[in-house]
């Protein structure tokens, strides 16, 4: 089994060069034609079971179907021919799997099989029921909560894997960290890694997911912003305000108010433009690369700014900028968000009360090269030096960002996979979101890349959907991508 050593493991090449558009798909071989027609011929059962893993709830902020959906996942791995055990949390377990069919190579394969709350009222099917209906504009589409994040694609890589198998024809070894808590943090992940290194050896990493956004463009992002989520709370009591209850609105005329001082607080974290005020935020901040750079130049020449605008619903940006610029700031600066805020009374009509505490839920992201310790200490020191002594912050949680260089040999073989079908990848040198890859490039010292082709829409939200086509396209990106990481032309 390979070692992961960094001279060995992050080969650099020349950052590629990005023709003008995306060339028809390429000829492939005849044993890689083989599984594509085998896709084709067995894609009704593909669809049948992504819809049978999307049918099996696994929303893990409410422990609901996840034993069941583990299982299941556990299942598709001994399906080709590999072997799966559980670890980390008896009630949230990592899927641990290894297939070894004696390769030079081994690629190992994150995913996550819970999903977020289906509570919307404006679902128009059942969100665990994994309809498929005609859309005016995609085409057929499976609805379901988890379809395109992520469990839509989890099922379709094994799908892929499957039809490979059968034409003994997986190229690489694999091994598996499929997880059940990534919508809670991953708060066991980093330790599971820590402890199974020896295991987890492998030449890099690689999350398949569905890269296309709905109007077919192929995205790549190189890595992710770190985040930190917390609670502030603020207590009635030590400087006055109710202190064990709630109490009648009329003391508010001699009695203060948690409310109240829980606005003040936030007022002072934020100017009016959302710069954030805490002192040496931003600090340790660091520019783009002059690699990242051309990237962002180029990205300037393709990015839409108003299809942004139309898919968050803002009739604006915050900034002043475009192009590169705001492309920039989007990537490359940290944030301070108000996720949420209660106190009091908050359904319907009026109910005369003084809150005895309010709750505000705070998230920060990170970027290279800001470590979550020091900002909160610095979020700690901007309480006390505010003199709101009575706020303490709760449930903190908090994992660094990643990043892999654009030069590094796996983001070429994905390039490479993307345009021998035909697609040419749109390459953003940072995501804005944030996922716990820092665990293979900082813990396991792996290249990482997280891609393939398929597109959907409404993750975390109501009515969210993966297309059929991209699909049948996903599972095809699978098997070319397991060629090129395996060297086999």
């Amino acid at each position: 089994m390979p070692e992961n050593k960094p001279n060995e493991e992050r080969v650099l090449l020349p950052a590629p060069k990005e023709p003008e558009k995306a060339k028809e798909a390429a000829k492939v071989p005849e044993r890689i034609e083989k599984v594509f027609a085998g896709i084709d011929k067995n894609f009704t059962k593909h669809i049948a079971k992504v819809q049978e893993f999307l049918k099996q709830s696994s929303v893990s902020a409410e422990k609901e179907g996840i034993i069941e959906t583990a299982l299941m996942v556990k299942g598709m791995i001994e399906s080709i021919g590999g072997k799966a055990t559980f670890h980390g949390s008896d009630d949230f377990p990592i899927v641990f799997g290894q297939l070894d069919l004696g390769k030079p190579k081994t690629l190992l394969i994150y995913g996550m099989y819970d999903v977020q709350p289906a509570d919307e009222k404006t679902w128009k099917s059942p969100p665990f029921s994994a309809e498929i209906r005609e859309t005016s504009q995609h085409g057929k589409c499976i609805f379901a909560r988890g379809a395109v994040n992520s469990k839509g694609s989890l099922a379709s890589l094994f799908n892929a894997l499957k039809e490979m198998k059968a034409n003994d024809d997986i190229p690489v070894n694999l091994k598996f960290t499929i997880e059940g808590e990534e919508e809670l943090g991953s708060p066991h992940f980093a330790a599971f890694v820590e402890k199974h290194k020896e295991e987890l050896r492998a030449d890099a990493c690689v999350d398949f997911d569905f890269a296309q956004d709905t109007d077919q463009k192929v995205t790549m992002q190189l890595g992710v912003k770190g985040i930190i989520t917390f609670d502030i709370v603020c207590k009635g009591g030590r400087v006055g305000g109710p202190a064990e209850k709630e109490v009648h609105s009329s003391d508010s005329a001699w009695i203060s108010s948690p409310a109240w001082r829980m606005v003040q607080f936030l007022s002072t974290l934020v100017d009016k433009k959302e710069k954030v005020l805490i002192d040496g935020f931003y600090d340790n901040v660091i520019p783009p690369s002059k690699e990242d750079m051309e990237l962002l130049d180029k990205l300037a020449k393709t990015f839409d700014e108003n299809m942004i605008l139309r898919e968050v619903k803002s009739l604006r940006f915050k900034y002043d900028s475009h192009g590169a610029d705001l492309l920039q700031k989007y990537l490359y600066l940290p944030t301070l968000n108000i996720t949420g805020v209660s106190s009091g009374y908050t359904g319907p009509g009026q109910k005369s009360v003084l809150p005895s505490k309010a709750r505000a839920k705070m998230e920060i992201r990170l970027v290279p090269n800001q470590k979550h310790e020091e900002i909160l200490e610095k979020f700690r020191k901007h309480i006390a030096k505010h003199g709101f002594d009575e706020i303490e912050m709760e449930d903190i949680f908090a994992y660094p960002w990643s990043k892999t260089p654009v030069s590094s040999r796996i983001v070429h073989e994905m390039i490479d996979a993307y345009r021998i079908l035909g697609r040419e990848p749109e390459i953003w040198p940072l995501g804005a979101w944030s996922a716990p890859y820092y665990v293979f490039s900082n813990l396991l010292n792996l290249p990482f890349v997280r891609g393939g082709l398929g597109s959907g829409d409404g993750e975390h939200s109501a009515n969210e959907f993966c297309t059929i086509e991209g699909i049948k396209d996903f599972e095809k990106f699978v098997v070319v991508f397991l060629n090129e990481f395996a060297g086999k032309k």
